[in-house]
């Protein structure tokens, strides 16, 4: 789990060097997604560095959210497989906040080595893109959909062997695959999932009533296909409504 420098200054920041529920030591903050603060932890009785996700104060209050943020820890729990981060714990603060406690890959998010490097050599692409194949299938045979799958929620790592190895990152968007398709637990007007990469049915879910499926990630894991071998995404747009309007009506970059 990961985040970019600059969402740092949305946290409710917790002080570097102090201790959570007594065994997590903060190492630094890492940033901050759209309900929970994100911080490098080193866990004091085993010596080894984790990533802890708790939920914002702020909406520690809000029951739905509470709810969802349970929800994700419980989906998480059922994927175990070596392409889907590993989560070790959730629990309760002291002030009533919910944490988890993930597995800390030291790695590269896709995004920032596409930024940094430009486009994959493409048996790599494909290498990568096999393994976030393995581990689609994980979290979907558990009966999950991701429904966030982006070039930031991708982590590339090395292996034993020095071989690129991924991992995909925050089911904090992850639904079931039975859950009604009404159900949304969200701000009004708050769209869950990046419109860059979501597929056309996923953005038009809240007006057609239609449940997704796992067809949804494939298209989005596509989209991030593409992008790694080209260096740029299929569809690109100044505002939000562009990258749907786009892709139904245009052809890719």
């Amino acid at each position: 789990i990961s985040a970019h420098p600059s969402e740092v200054q949305l946290l409710n920041v917790r002080e570097t060097g102090s201790v959570l529920d007594g065994k997590f030591e903060i190492v630094q903050p890492l940033g901050s997604g759209g309900m929970g603060e994100v911080y490098l932890v080193r866990h004091l009785h085993l010596q080894e560095t984790r990533v802890i996700k708790i939920l914002r104060q702020d909406l520690a209050a809000d029951q739905s959210l509470q709810k969802r943020f349970m929800r994700e820890a419980r989906l998480a729990t059922q994927i175990k497989h070596p392409n889907v981060a590993i989560l070790y714990d959730f629990s309760r603060l002291d002030d009533g906040s919910f944490y988890m406690v993930w597995e800390h890959i030291q790695g590269e998010e896709v995004g920032d080595r596409l930024r940094r490097a430009g486009p994959f050599p493409v048996p790599v692409a494909v290498q990568l893109g096999i393994q976030a194949l393995r581990g689609l299938e994980a979290i979907h045979a558990s009966g999950v959909i991701h429904r966030d799958l982006s070039p930031d929620n991708l982590m590339i790592m090395e292996d034993r062997r020095g071989q690129p190895t991924l991992k995909i990152i925050d089911l904090g968007l992850a639904r079931t695959l039975e859950a009604d398709a009404n159900y949304e637990i969200t701000q009004v007007g708050m769209f869950m999932g990046k419109l860059q990469y979501c597929s056309p049915e996923q953005a038009g879910a809240s007006s057609s009533g239609q449940p997704l499926d796992a067809r949804s990630d494939i298209y989005s894991l596509g989209q991030v296909l593409y992008e790694m071998i080209s260096g740029r995404p299929p569809f690109d747009s100044e505002n939000q409504a562009g990258f749907i309007f786009k892709r139904l009506s245009g052809d890719p970059l």
